[in-house]
């Protein structure tokens, strides 16, 4: 397993090896060539994160760090509500949007030093989306070819993190958009359990559905930002805690099982290196009522997105990208019957499979089913050859856990040769984020041993 950057970067400031400044001005250069070969950031300020650091260093010099974190870069997709930077959404809707106050999870980052200010992340528009190419500004590429997708929605965060512009960055996850581009970046994402990261300031696409998930290339760098958000929790103690069993759970079925066939080789190799471990026993079974998930899950987001972006689209349509207007318009014709009967679902749904796991620790699976696309693929192949909607395809294996509010983290667990990573995903009880980053730990050491 990497040892935790963050840490690194903390302790070679509190030792004056390096400084805030200093690490900032060493990375401008390369901040500037990745943004002009992704398009990560829609709002990009250099000087202000300086100012930022330079107030950091100043705190290093007179042994009064806030935290960890103080001085560290960490990304914001630009979802969330910053006093002293626009706030897009990706849109033109919302180009002159300047808020007043931070959303409450950029505050808690702030009251620990860290430096938020190097700008805001590029998404599909209104987070409206799994691929990254529909934003007013402009479409965000693959970091390791830029004719490919970086996914979505939170496409400029997996970016940033995955070319190491910065340790972690901050995205969103309505159907997938955290462990999807994280997923296609070939860095770790977690979605946690619904509601567990504060949404409030956070621009909404569905209140239901939406989560808050952070990104890392390592794995304890996630528990880490865990632990200062929920100091009583002790995920980095979870994490490194031996475990003498672990009863595993992979659905059977197109659920389970990738569409690109070596992308499902490599999944399937590495989680055999995982069943050799002492006391790991996988059970592989079809997971129920699969359908009535996804159907729930469209007439939630569909209507609640609708309903949030309603006076817009009655007065400015022509200002969303065309693939977002026309979503927004298809999902407004939902009827209120159809609504509760989503809800009241979606609650039956999260008891019946708290239920099934608690029979097992965690259930595994692959993120997405193939590797990037093309920037300019519409459709694919799907599991029975036939043509589909490449947006439905990168989400079929992340949303289910949207509607059921589980936590889901992603992570590489091999890499084909261009150099594009295969993800498995790691899905677990409510708030059992701990036992995913313990198994998460468990399998990287196994991998890279």
């Amino acid at each position: 397993m990497m040892p935790s950057q963050i840490k690194a970067i903390h302790q070679a400031f509190v030792t004056g090896q390096h400084d805030p400044v200093a690490w900032l001005d060493q990375l401008t250069d390369k901040i500037r060539q990745v943004q002009e070969q992704t398009n990560a950031f829609i709002h990009l300020d250099i000087e202000r994160a300086r100012m930022t650091a330079e107030a950091s260093w100043r705190r290093y010099r007179n042994a009064i760090s806030l935290s960890v974190l103080d001085g560290v870069l960490i990304g914001l997709k630009d979802l969330f509500e910053t006093a002293n930077m626009p706030t897009t959404a990706g849109s033109k809707i919302l180009q002159d949007y300047r808020p007043h106050h931070d959303a409450v999870i950029v505050s808690q980052l702030r009251e620990l030093g860290a430096n938020l200010d190097l700008g805001k992340l590029n998404l599909h528009e209104f987070a409206f989306g799994p691929t990254s190419t529909s934003s007013f500004y402009g479409s965000v590429r693959h970091p390791l070819d830029g004719s490919k997708m970086a996914g979505g929605s939170s496409g400029g965060s997996a970016v940033a993190v995955a070319t190491e512009l910065m340790p972690l960055a901050l995205g969103t996850d309505t159907g997938g958009s955290v462990r999807i581009p994280a997923a296609l970046c070939g860095i770790i994402g977690l979605k946690p359990t619904y509601d567990r990261i504060s949404r409030q300031g956070v621009i909404p696409l569905s209140w239901t559905l939406d989560h808050v998930g952070p990104m890392a290339r390592d794995i304890e760098d996630i528990a880490l930002f865990l632990d200062l958000i929920f100091p009583e929790e002790r995920f980095q103690e979870h994490m490194m805690a031996p475990c003498s069993s672990l009863n595993i759970l992979v659905p059977s079925g197109t659920l389970g099982r990738a569409v690109d066939q070596d992308l499902q080789h490599r999944f399937e190799l590495a989680l055999e290196r995982l069943s050799m471990l002492p006391g790991v026993h996988i059970d592989t079974s079809p997971l129920p009522e699969l359908e009535r998930i996804r159907a729930a899950q469209l007439v939630i987001i569909g209507a609640e997105a609708a309903n949030y972006h309603w006076k817009w689209l009655q007065e400015r349509p022509l200002d969303y990208q065309e693939d977002v207007r026309e979503r927004l318009i298809s999902r407004a014709s939902y009827l209120a019957v159809q609504y509760i009967e989503g809800l009241r679902a979606r609650q039956e749904l999260q008891v019946m499979y708290q239920q099934i796991l608690d029979r097992y620790d965690v259930m595994i699976l692959p993120t997405v089913p193939i590797y990037p696309p093309d920037l300019t693929t519409q459709e694919v192949p799907g599991y029975d050859g036939q043509p589909i909607d490449v947006r439905n395809l990168l989400v079929w294996m992340t949303s289910p856990f949207n509607l059921l509010g589980l936590p889901a983290l992603t992570m590489p667990v091999g890499h084909n040769d261009q150099g594009f990573a295969a993800s498995a995903q790691i899905v677990g009880n409510y708030d059992q984020e701990g036992k995913l980053l313990q198994v998460a730990k468990m399998w990287q050491d196994v991998l890279s041993a």
